[in-house]
């Protein structure tokens, strides 16, 4: 039985959840609750951490996406509060594999992308570029598995506030459940990591 965390599961990973609870997966779920707020001055996750008492991998669809956000806030949101909590719990657990998520346009230039989205999208791109420098550092040191699933339009915006076009994609939009099973084949396949896993119906091609 793998022992999973889920951090901050928001949308997407309420979604993907009832697949691993019908399987053979224990989820413990770290939520703003325990972690605190990730752009907050005292954002401390250490504590937090210290309530985990198992972990074979942690999954983090923790994340903020705001349009026209300034990029402090977007890097601290989805990229340093994220790393800082990682490696917290990699103290605690070296050998638990980490997934971070990220987003299907990180392959693309910020001047290619409309400018209300360049800020969260610069914000991923930092965290994927960590993601493959951990899958080094700790694989290397631990042997830690450090891997990203890259989605695409999985779900519709919550509101109107938030709404973009999904854009053009190759096959049939993907779902939560497409989602759930690139994360089971990273969770299952030892010999992968550093690895991006983009599950966003051929955007990242476009």
């Amino acid at each position: 039985m793998k022992r999973l965390v889920f951090v901050g599961p928001g949308r997407i990973g309420e979604a993907v959840r009832a697949s691993f609870e019908s399987e053979d997966y224990t989820i413990t779920v770290l939520s703003r609750r325990e972690y605190g707020d990730f752009l907050s001055p005292a954002f401390a996750p250490e504590a937090a951490v210290t309530t985990l008492t198992a972990c074979d991998a942690v999954i983090f669809f923790a994340g903020l996406f705001e349009l026209n956000a300034p990029e402090a806030r977007m890097e601290q949101a989805n990229c340093g509060a994220i790393r800082r909590l990682a490696e917290a719990i990699h103290a605690r657990f070296p050998q638990a594999q980490v997934i971070t998520f990220l987003d299907a346009r990180i392959h693309r230039t910020l001047e290619s992308l409309p400018e209300a989205v360049r800020a969260y999208v610069k914000s991923k791109q930092t965290l994927a570029r960590w993601t493959l420098e951990a899958a080094v550092d700790w694989g290397k040191r631990t042997g830690a598995r450090v891997n990203a699933i890259a989605p695409g339009p999985v779900l519709p915006p919550p509101n109107k506030q938030h709404s973009e076009k999904a854009g053009d994609c190759l096959t049939p939009r993907p779902t939560p459940a497409d989602v759930a099973a690139a994360l089971k084949f990273l969770l299952h396949t030892p010999s992968v990591t550093g690895q991006v896993l983009y599950v966003a119906a051929g955007q990242q091609l476009l």
